[in-house]
């Protein structure tokens, strides 16, 4: 007699054999669920959606799994079998962002007891709410990213045929705007909306100023975007007299195995030292999901969108991704050079709440 498959989610898997909504919502807030996703063309995961029934309310619907063999049933003959392990960390960012694109959300679709969320019903049921002293929703600086599975993937990433780092995801939270610059339709109305947003308090008296944010914004987030960005986000927290402008671009770099002694982070680590200026500050980290480098200097802005007398704080940090053939960067500016050590507590944050996306290991069962 054949074993019962093993579930990656066991509790999830309970709740939707006993049809129990608020089990399974449960499930998904505290534990893990799998996810398809699609390569893109420079090699780093997205996650894959399912046209939606005829009728629907959006075009889509995202699909999640409580175990690889119901995945594989619900794929059938599709050749595409990536897949990757999920919590809310990610889940519920992820639902915010393109949830208007989603009709619904479906568990273990095909399979015996599927079960079907729409997507504000599932958002309320992973959200928690962020320290009363934390306004920007970055409250678990241990690192999202490190859970049970994250753990065991990267326990294999120094194997031969083991798990490695294929992506990285930012968990920001609803205060930062995403910006998309593939799309420059839909750039230009995420960046109407970001401005809007930050220079509320300037009423009717702002209009000069808002087309002028709106015209930099657009640019610097396309020229982000010729040089590789896969991310363009801005802080989107208006203040009491002025808003506080921050700005992330994520880049990503596929460096191939390493060659000789060193790692890919620490030559990088040789030439940014080779050419700090003085007044720069460069170090080095150690944590469990691996080294990253910070670097911290002044700046300005670029002569190109009309800034080169406007002084930057620019912090940059590179991760080195678990297998070590690939490098993380974010990069931020902020022209609030008076609040470095604040900012610069933020942005420690932003990189402690990121998740690696791991491949499947070839000697570890998924």
């Amino acid at each position: 007699m054949p074993e019962p498959e093993q579930s990656t989610a066991p509790a999830l898997r309970q709740a939707l054999e006993a049809h129990d909504r608020a089990a399974a919502g449960a499930a998904l807030r505290d534990g893990p669920a799998l996810v398809p996703h699609l390569a893109r063309p420079d090699g780093t995961p997205q996650v894959r959606v399912f046209p939606s029934p005829a009728g629907a309310a959006g075009p889509y619907e995202l699909c999640l799994f409580s175990s690889a063999g119901s995945l594989e049933a619900f794929l059938g003959n599709d050749p595409g079998r990536e897949l990757s392990v999920r919590r809310r960390e990610s889940l519920a960012p992820f639902l915010r962002r393109h949830g208007a694109a989603l009709a619904r959300v479906v568990v273990d679709p095909g399979g015996p007891d599927p079960m079907t969320f729409g997507v504000a019903e599932l958002l309320a049921l992973l959200e928690t709410d962020p320290a009363d002293d934390d306004p920007t929703g970055l409250f678990d600086g241990t690192g999202a990213g490190i859970s049970p599975e994250g753990r065991e993937a990267l326990a294999t990433s120094g194997r031969p045929g083991g798990s490695r780092g294929v992506g990285i995801e930012l968990h920001l939270p609803d205060h930062w705007a995403v910006l998309d610059p593939e799309d420059p339709e839909r750039l230009g109305e995420q960046v109407r909306e970001l401005v809007e947003r930050q220079t509320v308090i300037l009423g009717d008296q702002g209009g000069p100023l808002r087309r002028d944010l709106r015209a930099r914004l657009v640019e610097t987030s396309l020229t982000a975007a010729s040089a590789g960005a896969q991310v363009v986000a801005y802080l989107a927290l208006p203040g009491t007299e002025a808003a506080l402008g921050l700005g992330l671009t994520l880049y990503w770099h596929d460096l191939g195995p390493e060659t000789g002694r060193q790692t890919h982070l620490r030559r990088l680590e040789e030439q940014l030292a080779a050419t700090a200026q003085p007044a720069d500050a460069l170090t080095r980290t150690e944590t469990l999901s691996g080294p990253f480098l910070r670097r911290v200097r002044h700046g300005h802005g670029s002569d190109e969108v009309g800034g080169s007398d406007l002084p930057l704080l620019l912090v940059d940090y590179w991760a080195e991704a678990p297998g070590r053939q690939s490098v993380a960067r974010l990069s931020f500016s902020s022209p609030h050079v008076e609040l470095r050590d604040q900012l610069l507590a933020l942005t420690d944050k932003v990189l402690f709440a990121t998740e690696w996306l791991m491949s499947a290991p070839a000697d570890v069962a998924v």
